[in-house]
């Protein structure tokens, strides 16, 4: 480092959202590069960067400074940075930039002379070329940017920021307000408004310019700077000196000198200035000896005063806690648990936290530890430096009422934020739209993309067969593409985390700025990892929509059969749910509910809930690349003896039959193995995701068990199971605690299954579409009725069907198109209803819902209406669709005296016969498909009736029901509508994908390899009616998959079908005999992520980006890995 070298004061990192251009690393990294000890960060609008920041310049060695570049609210405009100095200097600033955000509107804040003045101790104003002062002397007028020079200084220490990118215009302002310090004695110094860390950076800075533009309060585009805007180097900066003070060699020396000053008075200490390195917990006195009473008093509840073994457990972990300062953690958690659910809100606890028996006595947890084997080390390890997690599941429809229960509670917690990135289809979107694509076209190309990184477009332009089938090349996109790739992972805005809450002491708003979120929760500007690093309690408080359906459905058991079910006391032995696990019938139950789930559940079939445990752990990619599934369940069934590696693993292995499954066991085998304490097991487990760590903990675990006395082949066994597991294994205690809400989900799907479809078909909790969750019902024996005016809820309900002799599940007002809650409260409110114009006129829906509500057949009760019958001279739903036209422009004339918006006509003319047909069975579906998302009134496939037959007659069409009774291996031609695309991680590091077809007798579940992707992909990806022929793969028992080798849109043979005439039946079987076109490629996605434990994955893999979340109305369920809507 130069002891003179230039300090950079005006810095603006990518999480200056759509205005810088690298991240905080970065540029600390370039710093160090050139020589520079200090670097600035001064982000737009926050300090969003500035943990970051402050820990990129520790490892480069340099001391950060930190401040903020705000807007100046008007009538003054313009934009300040502003310093912050020292301990009291942070705290200013932080509670300057919430004041900023609190008082402008959101996503525009702006500060005022007053805040600054408010907030002054400590800060120091840099007054530059785009506040006020620099406005003025840009316009030559000089006495105007005097007197706005002396408001600020009157408000704070103010200095005057000097920037000359080598403009005319620049300089000419630059030298103006260098003799505007000098004449009022304001200190002067230099900055070169930094945007990027190399002059390459310049052309994204200028699409993110242009981008910003579009956005509400976006602002006039900046002042042309070429691509002079980055980190320069000492020696450079002193050329712009020069620039700015002429020959004077003095006036630079002076302007570099109080530069470095400026930033060396201003530069920060992570610890003594920012309170990082220590954890700041809520006040409780006492909270030691609180917690033990809280614990004896569980422990009595409990019945365990009496077992030694659990006293000794939580002896051990109450030291633990009390040694790293943790008690008011626990009591904190206890406290916000207790709280939710005291407001009715279903709680429970998720992750390693189960494992803790303090947890679970305190009530934060209903895992008893003891009776499942959990290690308190996985969730809690004396070498562990931060706070554990304890993650709290809660109602998905209540989460925010969970949120406004903890933030009265405790006036200093406020939300976590993130940051949305940029990725393929965002990026796509936003350089179209610069680069003046129209609307339409950018919709496409970006629709075409799978949920990937942007940096991954030409790439994925190469590799996926569907994008090179699918007319990419028809538009001009080299240069689109090479620019959105350059967008890749850089912020687009601040965002609400989905479930990230701080809680914090009274230092709060001191160290952490906060703005509000758009449903107006506070939140603080850091990130989820920034949080832990200041010390900061996060506590994930995560909606579970299964947690609110099974909510729903205890509602709707209470309410129609008068049984008050508490699924949290069910005995965990009820046989007929397991039979019914066994079965594979598990769509809509909590983590059981997927192919791969539904495979696996067949060929594991529970018994109990250590094999659902087991069960939810195997699913995982640890367990897969290590090949544990089979020897496990081969053990389970007796198929072979229990073989551990060496008998010192008998015991830790003997519940999973020699086959590691779970992080506790990893952590138990490297103690078992190598003699150390559970503590060092678990932090050696937690290095083996890393190249260098797994290096490091071989080197140790070979070492220490081989003076175990354990010979070197032994030895090398283990440390292969070790090797390929331990980073992708599971935790036992998450998956305890994942286990719960799976059975419950499962018994409520045996015993009260309407309910439990009402809840399910209300909350969306799975992954599957409610067109395919409804179909199951029905396969269920559940009869599923229509939308009715008179008897449709906002949600599913449950109702009796007295015709069929039991209970029926009624569709949701909240399922139709474009319906508000206003008119659900008003169409509810209003009952009974008599006639169509009783509905128009009480409870005064908008014209499109009230057609969706015709359309779909909810008057159908009112008026007799039969749409399977003929028309018989009765009304019909078209007619009932020219009689809302004719409510419309009733409504639309003149009002006369005491004239009704809408006139009640009369009755005769309310129900008089317009003479329209009947809809058609295939207009109906197509009408609930398109107002209510789903085929309510008959399967979707019912349409196709003799296109089915006819594929079933002439090409062997085998049904979901038939395929269990189909030999292995076996060729079979089958269809259905698509319910869902995936492509998971695959122990092959292959981009696979998974499709389900639901035919109305059931789901067929296709797994297209990447051989056969070259020829389907586009298919699969691109249409929702297919026909798939393949291979049969039986699996488990009573279950069979298929391999899919071909793949045709189902309404393109449709077509075929009806143009072939008398021939038909031989154009069908000819079409089905011709391959579609294959794409001559090198391969598909050839290019693998490895990681340390060996595991490979496929570039293509679903991997979501962060808040993503499903479009509504989905007919189908699409993973982030496939294309297409």
């Amino acid at each position: 480092m130069m002891a003179d070298a230039f300090a950079h004061l005006h810095t603006a990192s990518a999480a200056s959202a759509r205005h810088g251009t690298a991240p905080p690393q970065a540029l600390a990294e370039r710093a160090a590069e050139t020589g520079m000890d200090m670097l600035a960060l001064t982000d737009r609008d926050g300090l969003y960067g500035a943990v970051k920041h402050v820990r990129a310049c520790e490892r480069a060695g340099i001391r950060p400074v930190l401040g903020a570049d705000l807007a100046v609210a008007a009538p003054e405009g313009g934009r300040v940075v502003v310093l912050a100095r020292g301990r009291r200097g942070w705290a200013s600033l932080c509670r300057l930039v919430s004041a900023a955000h609190a008082a402008g509107t959101r996503g525009v804040p702006a500060v005022s002379h007053a805040m600054v003045a408010e907030h002054a101790e400590g800060l120091v104003v840099l007054a530059g070329p785009e506040s006020d002062v620099g406005l003025a002397a840009a316009e030559h007028h000089m006495e105007r940017a005097r007197r706005c020079l002396q408001r600020w200084r009157e408000s704070a220490e103010t200095a005057v920021e000097l920037v000359d990118h080598y403009g005319p215009a620049q300089h000419r302002r630059a030298t103006a307000m260098l003799r505007l310090a000098e004449e009022t004695r304001t200190l002067a110094v230099l900055s070169n408004a930094v945007r990027y860390p190399e002059r390459s950076g310049a052309e994204v800075a200028r699409v993110l310019d242009e981008a910003r533009r579009w956005l509400p309060g976006g602002g006039p585009p900046p002042e042309p700077c070429g691509s002079q805007a980055y980190l320069k180097g000492t020696a450079e900066m002193t050329g712009v000196a020069e620039r700015i003070c002429g020959p004077d060699r003095t006036a630079v020396r002076r302007l570099l000198a109080h530069t470095r000053a400026l930033a060396a008075s201003c530069s920060l200490e992570s610890g003594a200035d920012l309170g990082m390195d220590r954890h700041h917990l809520p006040g409780i006195p006492g909270a030691r000896d609180r917690l033990w009473l809280a614990c004896r008093e569980g422990m009595a509840r409990s019945g365990l005063e009496g077992d030694t073994r659990a006293r000794a457990r939580l002896a051990r972990e109450l030291e633990v806690i009390e040694r790293k300062g943790f008690s008011a953690y626990f009591l904190t958690v206890a406290d916000i648990a207790h709280r939710i659910r005291e407001h009715g809100i279903r709680c429970s606890i998720r992750g390693s936290g189960a494992g803790s028996l303090v947890n679970h006595l305190i009530g934060i947890s209903a895992v008893d530890p003891l009776a499942h084997g959990l290690l308190m080390e996985r969730f809690l390890a004396e070498s562990r430096t931060g706070l554990p997690d304890i993650d709290l599941d809660v109602e998905s429809a209540r989460r925010l009422d969970a949120y406004q229960v903890i933030l009265d509670a405790y006036p200093d917690a406020a939300c976590v934020s993130m940051m949305e990135t940029y990725r393929a289809r965002s990026a796509i979107r936003d350089v179209g739209s610069v680069m003046g694509v129209p609307p339409h076209e950018i919709d496409v190309l970006a629709k075409a993309f799978p949920h990937i990184r942007a940096r991954q477009i030409r790439e994925a332009c190469a590799d996926l067969p569907e994008l090179r089938s699918g007319g990419l090349s028809d538009y001009p996109v080299e240069t689109l593409f090479r620019l959105a790739e350059r967008l890749d992972g850089l912020p687009r805005h601040i965002a609400l985390h989905p479930c990230g809450i701080v809680v914090s002491d009274s230092s709060l708003r001191d160290r952490a700025p906060l703005e509000p979120s758009r449903i107006g929760y506070d939140m603080v500007q850091y990130d989820k990892n920034d949080v832990e690093e200041m010390g900061l309690i996060k506590l994930d408080v995560i909606g579970v929509r299964m947690q609110s359906a099974m909510t729903h459905a205890l509602t709707e058991v209470e309410r129609t059969e008068g049984e008050c079910v508490d699924v949290d006391a069910l005995p965990a032995d009820d046989a007929a749910t397991y039979a019914m696990i066994r079965s594979s019938a598990t769509l809509g139950c909590f983590q059981i509910e997927s192919p791969g789930q539904r495979e696996l559940v067949s060929r594991l079939r529970p018994e109990g809930m250590d094999d659902l445990i087991a069960d939810i752990s195997l699913f995982r990619p640890g367990p897969v690349n290590s090949d544990m599934i089979t020897p496990f369940i081969a053990a389970r069934d007796g198929e072979r003896a229990p073989e551990p590696p060496t008998p010192v693993l008998w015991e830790v292995l003997a519940d999973t039959g020699g086959v590691v499954v779970f992080h506790e066991q990893v952590i138990a085998v490297l103690h078992a193995m190598t003699g150390c304490g559970l503590d060092q097991a678990e932090a050696m487990r937690r290095q083996l995701g890393t190249d260098a760590g797994k290096e490091e903990v071989r080197r140790r675990f070979t070492a220490m068990a081989g003076e175990c006395g354990h010979s070197e082949r032994t030895v090398e066994e283990v440390w292969q199971i070790l090797s390929s597991f331990g980073a992708f294994g599971f935790c036992k205690a998450h998956a305890a605690a994942f286990a719960l809400p799976t059975y419950q989900s499962a018994w409520l799907k045996r015993h009260h299954p309407a309910a439990f479809y009402a809840g399910v078909l209300t909350h969306d909790p799975g992954m599957y579409p409610r067109r395919a969750v409804i179909d199951d019902a029905r396969r269920f024996g559940v009869p599923v009725l229509g939308t009715d005016v008179n008897r449709s809820e906002r949600e599913w309900r449950v109702e009796p069907v007295p015709q069929q002799g039991g209970l029926g599940i009624r569709a949701a007002l909240a399922d139709v198109k474009g319906i508000t809650d206003a008119e659900i409260d008003a169409l509810v409110a209003g009952r009974p209803y008599t006639s169509l114009n009783d509905v128009a006129t009480r409870a005064r829906p908008s014209r499109g819902v009230l057609e969706g509500l015709v359309r779909v057949g909810a008057f159908d009760a009112l008026y007799g209406i039969g749409e399977d019958s003929p028309h018989t001279g009765g009304l019909t739903r078209r007619d009932l669709m020219l009689r809302v036209s004719a409510l419309e422009r009733t409504a639309r004339r003149p009002l006369g005296g005491g004239q009704l918006p809408i006139a009640l006509e009369a009755a005769a003319e309310d129900t008089c016969d317009e003479g329209l047909p009947p809809m058609t069975p295939a207009d109906a579906v197509q009408a609930e498909l398109e107002v209510l998302g789903y085929d309510a009134s008959r399967h979707l496939l019912d349409c196709y009736a003799e296109l089915t037959a006819a594929l079933e007659a002439v090409c062997g069409a085998v049904r979901a029901r038939d395929l269990t009774a189909v030999p292995d291996g076996a060729q079979v031609l089958v269809l259905g509508v698509k319910v869902a695309t995936q492509t998971p991680a695959v122990r092959s590091g292959q981009r696979i994908i998974f499709t389900t077809l639901d035919d109305a007798t059931g789901l067929v579940d296709l797994t297209f390899f990447e051989s056969v992707q070259e020829r389907c992909a586009a298919t699969v990806f691109g249409s929702w009616l297919l026909a798939v022929r393949g291979k049969v793969r039986r699996v488990g028992s009573g279950m069979a998959t298929v391999n899919a080798t071909h793949a045709y849109d189902l309404e393109e043979l449709a077509r075929v079908w009806h143009e072939g005439g008398e021939d038909a039946d031989t154009a069908l079987r000819e079409r089905l005999g011709r391959a579609p076109a294959r794409v001559p490629v090198s391969g598909v996605g050839g290019r693998r992520i490895r990681y340390a434990s060996g595991y490979e994955l496929s570039t293509y893999a679903d991997i979501a980006p962060a808040g993503a979340a499903g479009a509504p109305r989905k007919l189908w369920h699409a993973s982030p890995g496939s294309a297409g809507r």
